[in-house]
C-alpha cells in the first residue's frame, strides 16, 4: 500500500534515483477493423471512419486480456497489431510524443485538431508494456516511455497534465492549449490506474511523481464531483451517465485499494449509496 501522505512522494523519488464526454460517439457509430484488425470508428457524417487512439489502444487491451485468458492466435495478433499503430503513430515533440487526434470533436462547442488526451497516452502505454512482456521486444518498452513523457509536460505547454499546485496536478481527458480545461473525473482517475500498472511494470520514477501529485489533486478536489444525490462527470455542470457513476466507484475503490487515502474510500462508498438510493 502507498503510504497516506502523498505531497512527499515526489522528495521520496528524487532521493531515490540520486472521451467519456470525450469517447461519446455519435448516434449509430460503431466500431470497424481495418484490414490488419486496428480497430477505427465510424462517427459517421463528415467525419467517418477514423482512428481515434484512445480507440485502438483500449480494444488492443481487451485483446490482450482475451489473449491472456485464451491463448487465441487472433487476439494475439489483433493485440500486437494495436501496438504497432501506436508505435507508428506517436508524433515526437520536444522531449515527449503524443497520440494525436486528426479530426473534429465535436463535444464541448467542438474541438479542431489537433488535441491530445491524457486517457489515450495512459491507455497506449500501458498496451506497449505489454507488448513488451509478451515479445521481449525493447522497441515498446523504449517506446512507452517518451508519450509518458507528456504527463511531465503542462497542459498549456502541450502536454496532458494541468499544473494545479506545487503538489497536484490533473489528467486532462482532452488536451489542446488554449482550449477550456473540462476536468473529466473518469479520465483522471482511469489514467492514474494506467499510471499506477505502468509504475509497477518499469518502476519509471516519473511515474509515480504524476501518480502522487494526481492523487492529491482528486483528494483535494472529490467534492467538487458530488451533486448530492449523484457524481458530476465533469466541471462543467454535466452530470454523469449511468456507466461513468458506477465507474467513478469502481476507480476510486481501486485508487484506495493502492493508497489507502480515506476520502477516496468515503466518496467511494458516497456515490455507490447514491446509486442504490436511484433504483
Amino acid at each position: 500500500m502507498v503510504a497516506r501522505s502523498r505531497i512527499y512522494i515526489s522528495l521520496l523519488c528524487v532521493l531515490g534515483i540520486g472521451m467519456a464526454i470525450m469517447a461519446r460517439p455519435s448516434v449509430g457509430a460503431k466500431p470497424v477493423p481495418d484490414e490488419n484488425g486496428v480497430m477505427m470508428y465510424n462517427y459517421g457524417g463528415s467525419i467517418g471512419s477514423v482512428y481515434n487512439p484512445k480507440v485502438v489502444a483500449q480494444q488492443g487491451i481487451q485483446n490482450y486480456e482475451s489473449y491472456q485468458l485464451t491463448g487465441e492466435p487472433r487476439a494475439r495478433k489483433a493485440f500486437m497489431s494495436a501496438a504497432n499503430w501506436l508505435l507508428a503513430h506517436s508524433v515526437d515533440k520536444d522531449n515527449y510524443s503524443l497520440w494525436e487526434y486528426d479530426f473534429r470533436w465535436q463535444s464541448y462547442g467542438g474541438v479542431l485538431p489537433p488535441y491530445a488526451s491524457a486517457l489515450a497516452q495512459a491507455e497506449g502505454i500501458y498496451l506497449l508494456v505489454r507488448a513488451h512482456n509478451i515479445t521481449g521486444d525493447e522497441r515498446y518498452l523504449a517506446e512507452a516511455k517518451k508519450p509518458f513523457g507528456a504527463f511531465m509536460v503542462d497542459y498549456d505547454n502541450g502536454g496532458v497534465a494541468s499544473e494545479e499546485g506545487r503538489d497536484s496536478i490533473f489528467l486532462q481527458l482532452l488536451a489542446k492549449p488554449g482550449f477550456q480545461k473540462t476536468y473529466v473525473l473518469n479520465g483522471h482517475t482511469n489514467s492514474l490506474l494506467y499510471i499506477w500498472k505502468y509504475y509497477e511494470y518499469t518502476h519509471d520514477c516519473r511515474a509515480l511523481i504524476v501518480f502522487g501529485k494526481g492523487i492529491n489533486w482528486l483528494v483535494s478536489n472529490l467534492y467538487k464531483y458530488d451533486a448530492g444525490d449523484w457524481s458530476y462527470y465533469d466541471q462543467m455542470g454535466n452530470r454523469a451517465r449511468d456507466n461513468y457513476h458506477h465507474g467513478h466507484v469502481m476507480q476510486l475503490s481501486k485508487l484506495y485499494e493502492i493508497t489507502g487515502e480515506p476520502a477516496l474510500k468515503e466518496y467511494s462508498d458516497r456515490f455507490a449509496a447514491y446509486a442504490k438510493e436511484g433504483l
